[in-house]
């Protein structure tokens, strides 16, 4: 009994120095990335949104066209806005204006409500951000997760979109659901792991994780630091992804349906290669019922294929837009 007794002890006064540890790295990580965009009430949650403009308006293909439409770059799940911006973010906003919003419970956007998984309630928060902005029409570019929110923008806010371009996006649900393992996984790192061990156990990983999520593709050496990536693992976002994650199947159950009535031009760019979104279950399956859509393969990328492939994809979407080839 007094063994039963010492080794609960224990157990204890790991995990109360664990969860310490976890919220030191916590500040001094949100400390060393602080917001850079404006912090934007939208009601039920602030919405982190970088607005980057041209110095100069951008020529049309069209005479006559006017200005170009925007363009909302919507990132994936795990990382915030900086990763859209490194990859395309900064190379689009030569010509366009860019709007990069850290998708509600990511980056330094709030959630919103226990919904912060559901994409309906996600565009109703980021739209309200680009509103306030005063930006618009838009061409609404998603990668992997954030192409299922480009497609629901597309669906609720029709008149607002001009055109997609999809990115390795995550459109269908996986047949026969999840592996066991992965539920098991998404169960344990929703409680008490994601408060104590999880952080001071994954940054030491972090060019493995950086790995997994380019493979078969080399990484970039400077992703994780130039796309903060340690913000995603702090507790309260990585809790956020996780539900994003458990909640995901129903959602995708839910949307598909939907897609033929997506109406604008799409473009839907896959990886051949990518073992995180698998072209064949996702994207060449949505292009094939989309009444404009167009899809672009990319041979041998991997899931990360807008840092890797940035000019292919920057160029379908500056076309998308109406601008003449750089």
């Amino acid at each position: 009994m007094l063994v039963v007794g010492s080794l609960l002890l224990f157990a204890v006064v790991v995990l109360a120095a664990s969860a310490l540890l976890t919220w030191r790295l916590g500040r001094t990580i949100e400390k060393e990335n602080p917001p850079v965009g404006r912090l934007i009430d939208t009601g039920p949650a602030r919405i982190h949104l970088v607005d980057l403009k041209p110095e100069a308006p951008a020529p049309t293909d069209v005479p006559s066209a006017g200005a170009p439409p925007a363009v909302l770059l919507l990132h994936g799940a795990n990382v915030q806005h900086t990763d859209m911006r490194v990859a395309l973010g900064d190379r689009l906003a030569r010509r366009l204006r860019v709007l990069l919003p850290d998708r509600p419970g990511q980056g330094w956007s709030g959630e919103g409500g226990p919904e912060v998984s559901d994409p309906g309630h996600q565009v109703a928060l980021i739209r309200t951000a680009v509103e306030t902005v005063g930006a618009g029409p838009l061409i609404v570019v998603g990668h992997s997760l954030g192409g299922l929110i480009a497609l629901r923008y597309a669906l609720d806010e029709p008149g607002a979109v001009k055109g997609l371009v999809l990115i390795n996006p995550t459109t269908h649900p996986r047949p026969g659901g999840l592996p066991w393992f992965q539920r098991v996984a998404e169960v344990l790192f929703v409680g008490p792991l994601i408060w104590t061990v999880l952080l001071p156990a994954t940054l030491p990983m972090m060019d493995r994780l950086v790995t997994r999520l380019f493979r078969p593709e080399p990484p970039r050496r400077d992703y994780a630091a130039r796309t903060a990536l340690a913000l995603a693992l702090t507790p309260r976002r990585f809790r956020n992804s996780m539900t994003e994650y458990s909640d995901l199947r129903d959602h995708l159950v839910a949307v598909a349906p939907r897609y033929p009535d997506v109406t604008v031009p799409t473009v839907v760019v896959v990886a051949e290669a990518d073992p995180i979104v698998p072209a064949a279950l996702h994207g060449e399956v949505l292009a094939k019922v989309l009444p404009h859509g167009r899809l672009v393969r990319i041979p041998a990328a991997g899931h990360m294929a807008h840092h890797r492939h940035a000019e292919v994809i920057a160029a379908e979407i500056e076309r998308l837009a109406g601008l003449p080839p750089a």
